[in-house]
């Protein structure tokens, strides 16, 4: 049986190969978009939110430090990098400084 029999010859192929690429494009454009909209909606829920009690916190500055105090339970967080700041000011005193001793070893 020939192929113009079946109704199917070589430029019908052609085209539904493109057709499938460009599916496939549009399909990881469609899937990209969807996940940074998901992620910028996560980001918008839980932005300055305590890990905790899920109440809104506010950034306060405390020595130069940027912290982030929780409206609901009061909890204290820091991002990345701001308790090795805290840390490595020069002789905290009271609470940092046994705090300071007990991570040093």
């Amino acid at each position: 049986m020939r192929d113009d029999e079946l109704g199917y010859d070589k430029e019908e192929e052609y085209f539904y190969r493109k057709n499938q690429e460009l599916l496939a494009k549009k399909r990881t454009e469609l899937d990209s978009q969807r996940q940074a909209q998901e992620s910028a909606q996560l980001r918008e829920l839980h932005w300055m939110r305590c890990p905790k009690c899920g109440q809104q916190m506010a950034e306060e500055e405390r020595s130069g430090i940027k912290l982030d105090r929780c409206g609901g339970c009061g909890g204290v967080f820091f991002d990345q990098g701001e308790l090795d700041l805290l840390l490595q000011a020069e002789e905290p005193a009271g609470f940092l400084s046994s705090l300071r001793r007990r991570l040093k070893g």
